[in-house]
């Protein structure tokens, strides 16, 4: 696990700026706190901060192939490198280390871009290839590991993370006003937008290609449903369980301590469970809870850990939040608000005093419909089926009911019976909508926005399969996964210099479960169905049954506790410095309805409080 950064330049007799690769290396230290490399080639640099975990002593990058021609930077890991590797060698390659980085640059040789299609695992690298002056930059498919980058002044300039390219100095730092709104309406920016105007992400399963001054992009990989009615429950439940066992087995090879983290949910119980089963020595785990019964799960995580035997450590926090909000930020590089990243960055830091390897359960919801805004879209899909009389005497009596947060739900499931699917499920993907964040910008900030529009949402949206419960799942898998989920384990993982693997987005069971029909993954109200019935004999019975939590954040009872004064202090001043874009007056209508009981807008102002302290940075 590693952070990469480098400068291309279009022409070969110019020198790039190696203070700027040295800004930009420095800065991610915490992604690699154990070694550093830079290769100068003159108009090309590359460079790379190191976490050491295959061949710890000869896994040192920049890494090259035999004759120095092919030159790689590589943030993740190969899985499958030692396969990968007896079929090289038998090829005539010859490899120097016992490293999974150099499977990749004898990949290349053999097999040229095509090699990405070999690879199992998570990865970000970027590859120049001195005969051809070509520069190859790629993500995994699934959009685990991270790559930011941007072309300016026939320059590419790329980053593991945005804050370290921004470092470069190579770009104003001008803001991108679509993806600040798109931030206010789902918590994140989407690929490939970041805040700043000329500064992208790299898309999941995309490669980039610089040559001759000319930058390319193409995406070599993305998910296709296409269900086969050929599977049973049982059939799916066996296949399903064999293709986690060996995702597990390929992603605990490690020549560091490794464990896992263990919510006590579903996905990561039978990451334990199937870790635990190949494991000599007990599964180290980790869990977190709040000193706040609604939202503490060590419960469930200490029931999984007795049963299969793990050197568990559960840690009962109270949090400092102004402290910590602070520190995320840094971490992120641009606005993101989704809250459960501070449980993820307590978690990273409990384990990290153990191991440096853990792995987790993430990613078994998009897998096997287990978000809650796909049951409740499917819900009001099935009240839609009322006749409209009665849904609006409902209407009417639920406007005539004094308001709470439940009776705000109430309503809000109300309305979503007025709309088609797709627009009810974005719009419980929304955390405000059009009229709120029409309500919440200053004018100059709407015009903006207004003129720079672009809705990435839309985009994934006519890209999905035809078939509605289908299409639900693709769209978080290809965009609330990578764009949200994934970059809050990566940053607050890499935070603490701790690499978080995720054996459950293992490509083949992303692939697999598309074949799957969705009445296998939910029906009668029952989610993962096919999961719950390949650990049926494996897990407790508790944990079958319990609703899902993963590392709970209690944000809403909190803005009325503990970062009530704070958020005051920091958003309700006058020299806010949000107040360039945000009307103070509808930040605190927004404050004062939370703060009284009648609405939960605890989603809402910790974006707010997150954009005013990325303001401070």
């Amino acid at each position: 696990m590693c952070g990469i950064c480098g400068i291309v330049l279009a022409r070969r007799g110019e020198r790039a700026d190696m203070d700027a690769v040295a800004r930009m290396n420095d800065a991610m230290i915490h992604r690699g706190p154990d070694d550093t490399g830079v290769w100068n080639g003159g108009h090309v640099a590359l460079a790379m901060r190191r976490l050491s975990i295959l061949d710890v002593t000869g896994g040192h990058q920049p890494m090259t192939n035999e004759d120095g021609s092919v030159i790689v930077v590589f943030n993740g890991e190969i899985y499958n490198f030692r396969e990968l590797r007896a079929d090289l060698e038998a090829r005539g390659h010859v490899f120097r280390t016992q490293s999974d980085t150099e499977v990749i640059v004898h990949a290349y040789e053999q097999f040229g871009d095509a090699a990405l299609e070999r690879f199992n695992g998570m990865f970000a690298f970027a590859l120049y290839d001195t005969g051809r002056d070509r520069l190859l930059a790629a993500r995994d498919r699934l959009g685990i590991k991270p790559l930011f980058y941007g072309l300016r002044n026939d320059a590419l300039v790329f980053a593991s993370e945005l804050g370290a390219l921004m470092r470069s100095r190579v770009f104003s730092g001008e803001m991108n006003p679509a993806a600040l709104d798109a931030y206010f309406t789902f918590l994140y920016i989407p690929a490939p937008d970041t805040v700043y105007t000329g500064v992208h992400k790299l898309r999941p399963g995309e490669k980039l290609v610089f040559e001759k001054g000319r930058l390319t992009l193409e995406r070599y990989w993305r998910p296709v449903f296409a269900p086969d009615p050929k599977w049973t429950l049982d059939s799916a439940a066996e296949a399903y369980h064999a293709l986690l066992e060996d995702a597990v087995r390929l992603q605990r090879i490690s020549d560091v301590p490794l464990g896992a983290f263990l919510s006590g949910g579903m996905d990561s119980s039978s990451v334990v469970a199937t870790l635990a089963g190949m494991s000599a020595r007990p599964v180290k785990t980790f869990t977190i809870g709040f000193d706040d019964k609604a939202a503490d799960e060590t419960p469930y995580a200490r029931i999984a850990a007795q049963r299969f035997g793990t050197d568990h450590t559960e840690a009962i926090l109270h949090p400092d939040m102004a402290g910590i909000a602070p520190q995320l930020m840094a971490h992120f590089g641009e606005p993101f608000a989704d809250s459960s990243a501070v449980p993820m960055w307590l978690v990273s830091r409990l384990a990290r005093q153990q191991v440096t390897v853990a792995l987790s359960g993430d990613g078994g919801d998009e897998l096997f419909a287990g978000y809650s805004w796909v049951h409740n879209t499917r819900r009001v899909q099935a009240y839609r089926r009322v006749p409209p009389v009665l849904r609006s005497l409902i209407d009417a009596a639920l406007h005539l009911v004094p308001s709470s947060p439940t009776i705000a739900k109430l309503r809000r499931f109300s309305w979503d019976a007025r709309l088609d699917g797709r627009a009810a499920f974005r719009r419980r993907e929304t955390c405000l909508d059009a009229d709120a964040r029409a309500a919440l910008y200053r004018t100059g900030f709407a015009n903006a926005v207004a003129q720079n529009a672009v809705d990435r949402f839309e985009e994934h949206a006519a890209d999905g399969p035809s078939d509605f419960d289908d299409w639900m799942l693709y769209q978080d898998t290809v965009l609330y996964l990578p764009d949200d989920i994934l970059v809050k384990v990566d940053r607050m993982s890499m935070a603490h210099s701790l690499e978080a693997r995720v054996p459950l987005l293992d490509h083949r069971l992303i692939e697999f479960a598309a074949t799957l029909p969705f009445g296998l993954k939910y029906a009668g109200g029952v989610s993962k169905r096919l999961a719950k019935q390949a650990f049926r004999d494996i897990l407790p019975p508790e944990l079958l049954v319990q609703r899902k939590r993963g590392f709970a954040m209690p944000i809403h009872r909190w803005f009325r506790k503990d970062l009530r004064r704070h958020f005051a202090e920091m958003v309700l001043t006058n020299n806010a410095r949000c107040t360039t874009f945000l009307n103070q007056n509808a930040v605190r209508a927004l404050f004062r309805r939370h703060d009284a009981g009648h609405e939960d807008n605890g989603h809402a102002l910790w974006a707010i409080l997150m954009f005013e302290h990325w303001l401070h940075l």
